[in-house]
């Protein structure tokens, strides 16, 4: 298992606020939760695509073009 960076590490490390690195933290978590969804065929690849396309929007993730 990896180490976990908290909010502030995370926020000094990529130079942002305490407010942007809980948005990468939420945005994260919520692809994982994602994922598990399509793995169980909860979600299709559209819908996945698409909700994926809304957290963007309401989490605004700084690194968003690495979890690509």
């Amino acid at each position: 298992m990896y180490p976990t960076k908290t909010d502030a590490e995370m926020a000094k490390e990529y130079d942002m606020t305490i407010e942007q690195s809980q948005n990468e933290v939420h945005y994260k978590m919520s692809i994982k939760f994602l994922d598990i969804l399509k793995r169980r065929g909860i979600v299709s690849d559209v819908e996945y695509t698409q909700i994926d396309e809304l957290n963007r929007q309401s989490f605004s993730p700084t690194l968003a073009k690495v979890y690509v």
